[in-house]
């Protein structure tokens, strides 16, 4: 057996062998790289169930605050004609009360009337949030949360902040396609925040392998000559 040949099977069992490792994920990659490509990322994140909230910020006194501690003071409107204040200390914000005490979270009414302001959703049923889970539809919010939706689709949901009222994330079942295929694309299947797994790199690496001796197999198989 010649040298040239004895490496063009080498080259070729190897190659089966990595391919057939890789294939499910080289498909799961192109598959999800497909449905980014043509799926509209504004719609995946609910945009077009956005509304602005119009009402006019009625007059306030503004309390006093320690502005040594105090990095950021936000003013929101949050049930018709009450002012909160969110005061960023450090990495966290608390809302409060425009006279500065502390703000008791939102109703189901308050969380629906809210949601009615700032999205189409028609919501008629709000449920309390106070749990975080891993790979939840509302991971990175911060908590509690009130989510709610129209009992007649309830696949599409908004997520409002039990303190503030403010919208933080509309979910829909696009937004669930994007969130699985995302997790297969980046192989995270816990959070799907991590894009440097483990499990990504050794496939990464794998994928290269696969197509070097794809290219390798190409230059090694003879050629018939010409007559």
């Amino acid at each position: 057996m010649s040298k040239q040949l004895a490496w063009q099977r080498r080259f070729r069992r190897w190659h089966k062998t990595i391919a057939i490792i890789t294939a499910i994920q080289l498909l799961a990659w192109t598959g999800s790289g497909v449905f980014f490509a043509f799926v509209d990322i504004k719609k995946v994140r609910g945009e077009h169930h956005q509304r602005i909230d119009t009402r006019t910020l009625p007059a306030f006194a503004f309390p006093e605050f320690d502005e040594a501690t105090a990095k950021q003071i936000a003013i929101r409107q949050r049930l018709d004609g009450e002012v909160i204040l969110g005061v960023s200390v450090a990495d966290s914000r608390q809302w409060l009360s425009v006279a500065g005490g502390p703000l008791e979270a939102l109703s189901a009414e308050g969380a629906l009337f809210m949601a009615g302001l700032q999205t189409d959703l028609a919501a008629d049923t709000a449920d309390w949030v106070d749990v975080d889970v891993i790979g939840s539809e509302y991971r990175g919010r911060p908590l509690p949360l009130w989510r709610v939706f129209n009992s007649g689709d309830p696949s599409l949901v908004a997520y409002v902040d039990a303190y503030s009222g403010q919208v933080t994330a509309i979910r829909s079942n696009a937004w669930r396609w994007w969130d699985f295929l995302w997790a297969l694309h980046i192989m995270d299947y816990d959070d799907r925040d991590d894009i440097g797994t483990v499990l990504l790199k050794i496939f990464s690496v794998l994928a290269v392998l696969t197509a070097i001796a794809g290219i390798a197999l190409y230059f090694l198989i003879p050629r018939k000559k010409s007559a």
